[in-house]
Order: structure tokens, then sequence, then C-alpha cells
């Protein structure tokens, strides 16, 4: 024994001795699978060791405020929806921004993403939104007005049966209620400027808009349609536009009142390692792999140096959300589209009457915000 651990002692003075591997970041994300791919590869490349799991983004809050509450197994960086932060921040449940991060050339529109109560809670990792998406020789609408739209895809049913993409969700909605002068928030509801928003919206569907798909396939569905050249114009995000071959030919314009959104990396109070959270976050935000995933996902860039060599794509997105609107800053706002979600699909399947959709969502919007009687 007594020579091993000489020779053991001597490997150690000589600096020899073998060392233990970094204890791993721990990654909670909800990146899509090809997403998911690349966003491995980066972190690769860069040496870092990284243990990443995904939750859907569908149950994404709930499993996150779940864990961060619990102080258990709690992940030292998380990628978040932008509309979470609100609720994270009111259970002081996050860590604010470092300066090293707060300072860097965020973007205007990435830099109010990740703003709550006059402070930086994350570095921006997206910015998105809802665009309207044209072939490059197809008109484009005669101005960002839902109106315009409307009678840009009429002047095209020559042409196409069905020529507007929409979808039946309430994020798809929020243009039609704005422009009725109603809003995603219990208090903007109130009036019949909802209820005239909604029915204009729902409308549209078997006439311009084809009737909806079955629940689930929506986003398969609009690619479908896309590809074999069904539409004139789609309204969607930069979500589904990596997945376009011939991007080259593809044209982008801004929808008035359009919800603006994006991704954000925020590291918990309850991290075992922020420092190393934050250190992940700066690689993933970094110029070289925000133009990687520009490149890829035709993602805008949350940076301004990254942004001045995007790609024509990139920036035509940027420049079309713009004026976007971000959803009310509230801790309650994800929570609305579970009372505004069906009711829409009620009222596009003919179930339900517009004011009687409403209705119900008033009721079900001042449960969540506690105002019921």
């Amino acid at each position: 024994m007594r020579p091993a651990l000489a020779f053991a002692t001597m490997l150690a003075a000589c600096g020899n001795a073998p060392t233990a591997a970094p204890a791993p970041i721990h990654f909670l994300h909800t990146f899509a699978p090809a997403e998911t791919e690349l966003v491995n590869k980066a972190i690769a490349d860069r040496g870092l060791a990284v243990e990443a799991s995904l939750v859907p983004f569908a149950r994404g809050q709930q499993v996150i405020r779940e864990i961060l509450r619990a102080h258990h197994a709690c992940p030292d960086l998380i990628r978040i929806d932008a509309t979470w932060l609100p609720g994270l921040v009111a259970d002081d449940l996050l860590a604010p921004l470092p300066p090293a991060l707060a300072t860097l050339d965020w973007s205007p529109e990435a830099a109010q993403l990740a703003t709550y109560r006059d402070q930086l809670w994350g570095a921006p990792q997206t910015v998105d939104g809802l665009v309207v998406v044209r072939d490059a020789g197809t008109p484009s609408p005669a101005s960002p007005a839902i109106a315009d739209l409307v009678a840009a895809a009429k002047a095209q049913t020559a042409a196409f049966a069905h020529p507007l993409g929409l979808r039946v969700d309430a994020y798809w909605l929020v243009p039609w209620l704005r422009a009725e002068g109603a809003e995603l928030a219990p208090d903007r509801i109130a009036g019949g400027g909802a209820a005239r928003g909604l029915a204009d919206f729902a409308a549209l569907f078997g006439q311009l808009a084809a009737a909806p798909p079955p629940l689930g396939s929506e986003a398969p569905d609009e690619l479908r349609r896309w590809t074999e050249h069904e539409l004139a114009y789609w309204v969607t995000g930069p979500w589904q536009l990596g997945n376009l071959a011939g991007r080259d030919a593809i044209a982008v314009s801004a929808l008035a009142h359009a919800p603006r959104g994006g991704q954000l990396l925020v590291v918990p109070r309850c991290a075992e390692r922020p420092d190393d959270g934050w250190r992940l976050a700066a690689e993933l935000t970094s110029i070289d792999v925000e133009l990687i995933f520009s490149d890829a996902f035709a993602a805008v860039p949350t940076r301004r140096a990254a942004l001045a060599h995007a790609t024509p794509l990139a920036l035509a997105i940027g420049a079309a959300l713009a004026n976007a609107e971000m959803l009310p800053r509230s801790p309650i706002t994800p929570l609305l589209f579970d009372d505004l979600n069906p009711a829409l699909a009620a009222v596009v399947a003919g179930d339900a009457t517009a004011d009687e959709a409403i209705d119900g969502v008033r009721r079900g919007w001042a449960r969540l915000s506690g105002s019921a009687p």
C-alpha cells in the first residue's frame, strides 16, 4: 500500500493526478427536435459539459414552476417563453440578469421581452410573432391592416380555393381583437369589440381560410398547404419558416396589431451553479450561435451585431415585427388562452355565437384575475 500511496502523491505533486470531470450544467429547455440537435452541437463545439432536459412547450410553464417551487433538482439555466416571465418574477423564482450580460447589444425588441418591473431578467434568445408570408411574385397587401389582408386574399380566390392561411388559435385571434379595441386582458374585453373581432375572424374559415384540420395537426397541415401552393397569404411566425425550402422566393410583410413574443434564457434563484448557467446563456446568445440559429431556422437574432449579418429573410421578419405589440405583461396572460382557445374553436365550428363565447370567456378571465363576484 505504501508504494501505491507514494506514487499517487508523486503524481499529485507533479500535477499529473487524474482530475474529476466538471459537473455538467443542468439546462431545462423547450427546443423542438431540430433546434435541440443544433443546440447540442453548438454546446459540444464549445467544450461545455451540459446535461439538458426537454419539457414540452404546452406544459412548460406548469412544470417549471413546480420544479422551482420545490427547490429540488433545480436547473442552472432554463429556456422560457417571454409570457411566463412576469409570473416567475412575481413568485421570486428568478435571478436578475448580471451586468456583464445586461449591457450587451440587445435589440430594443429583445430587451423589451426580457424586461419586467424595470429589470432585465434573462438573456433574449429569439424574437418572434405573427407576420404575413407570400411568394415574392404575389402582390403585397396594400397595407398591414387586416381589411387590406382580407381584400388581397379575396382577389386571389380565382387562383386559390382558400388563399388565406390562418390557425384556430387565440394567438392568431389577437390582431382581430385589437382591431376592434379589445385585448388579451380581463379588463379589455368588456365591450362589444371582442365579440366583433371573434366573429370576423371565425367567419374567414371555410371561405378565405380552409376549415381547420384535426386538433394538434395544425403545423404540418399549414406546411403541406404552403408547399403544395394552396396558399396566397399565410399568417404565421418564424418558427414555421425554418422548415421551408426556397426561402429566397419568400416575401414577408407586417400584420397590424400582431403579437410579438420570444424566448428567454433565465437562471432560477435555486440554481446550484448560477454562474455556469449564465455562462451557457452567454454562449447560446453569442454572435456566432445566433447566426447559426438564424441561418437554420429563420430566427430573428436578438443581438445587434448578429442582425448586421443576418439573412435577408430574417431581416425581413424582424422588420415586419418592429411595430408588433407584446401581449400584456401580467402573470395571468398565459392562462387566458385556456379559456379563449375552446371558445374560438366553438365559434368556428358553429357551436356557439361570438357573443355567447365571449360571455363565457369574460367569466373565466374574471375568475383568473380574482375579480369574479
